[in-house]
Formats: structure tokens, sequence, C-alpha cells
């Protein structure tokens, strides 16, 4: 029996470029997990029974979430479906980069500033939240997998009803799902919106 009405939202498991804190906003690279990520995902398979209650998973374009949900899903039928909004933020010209140059460049010029070649946090937030109420159409459970703004932005929302400051979200970890109903989670999704700076 499938359990209607949940959806549980991660981030893709660790690569080279994540452990070394750089950004990787470009889907075309093949960037892959690292030998961690593989085993952070491989422990989470065998661990999450409720993986075998999933009904559909949604992934963005990028290699690393989609290598995420095949070492979680395996052989099961589960359908699968790219969402191109849950892609990471376009960092343009901080593409490869350290993620401290990006961060510090946002707290100068704040969320609206759109890096050159690439797009405003609050436009990719904004983008986020659309992907996350699309994938509420589909038949749950849900598993999502995504990158870390995303799920750093569910739990800044969640866990707080201050606005979003968006260079002071908190780290998202690696494979560890957040489990949201679906009233939760468009709670969170409206939440979100309407936090945004």
């Amino acid at each position: 029996m499938r359990i209607i009405g949940i959806t549980y939202v991660m981030r893709h498991g660790r690569t080279t470029l994540s452990a070394a804190y750089r950004v990787n906003g470009n889907p075309s690279p093949p960037i892959d997990l690292d030998d961690i990520g593989i085993e952070q995902c491989a422990r989470r398979a065998r661990d999450a029974r409720w993986l075998d209650k999933i009904a559909i998973c949604l992934t963005s374009r990028f290699r690393r979430a989609q290598q995420t949900a095949d070492i979680l899903v395996g052989e099961r039928d589960v359908p699968r479906i790219v969402e191109p909004r849950l892609d990471e933020i376009n960092y343009g010209a901080f593409e490869g980069g350290p993620w401290l140059h990006y961060g510090a460049w946002l707290r100068a010029y704040g969320p609206a500033a759109v890096p050159p070649g690439g797009e405003s946090w609050r436009t990719a937030v904004d983008r986020l939240l659309t992907g996350l109420a699309e994938c509420l159409k589909y038949p749950g459970p849900r598993l999502v997998v995504g990158h870390g703004l995303l799920v750093s932005l569910l739990h800044a929302v969640r866990d707080s009803d201050q606005p979003l400051e968006c260079s002071a979200l908190p780290e998202a970890p690696y494979v560890e799902p957040i489990v949201l109903t679906d009233v939760v989670l468009a709670e969170l999704i409206d939440r979100g919106r309407r936090g945004l700076p």
C-alpha cells in the first residue's frame, strides 16, 4: 500500500566540488558523486524503508542529482521526472569558484543582483519554489532530489518566521530527507515566496 501526500526532499550526495565548497550551477559538465557521495547514497538506500513506498522521483537536470536518485531508487519500478526548475542556482561568472567569493558578492550586492552570465538569488529561489509546487501535481509519496540551496531554503523557512537572509542560510546536509506532508510543503512554498527579500 502506498502512502499519499508525502514528499521527501533532499540534497544530492557529495561531489569533489561540493566537498571543496566550489559552486556548480551549470548542468552541462557531468559532475559525478565522489566515493563518499556514493557511499552516502548507498547507506541511505540500505537504511530507508520509506524508499519502497516512493511513487515518483523528481530530480534536477544535474548528473549528481540523477545519480543520487539512481542509487536510492535502484531497481524499483518508479517513474523518474527531470524538473529543470529544481536546478541549482546559475552562478554565472562565479562558476567553479569558491562559494565564499560568491557569498561575499551576494552580501555586497544583494539578492536581486545578477552576476554576469548568471541569475539572481531571488530569481533562483522563486524558480525553486515553483519547481517544488510543480512536484505536488504528481501522486505521492514523492522523492525530490535537488541541491543545497533548495534544502537550505526549506530548512530556513520551516525553522523561522523571519524574512529569508540570502547569505545566511543553513548548510544543507547530503542525502538527508526533509519529510513534508502536502499541506506543510504548500505552506512552506507560500511562506518562502512571502519571505523573499
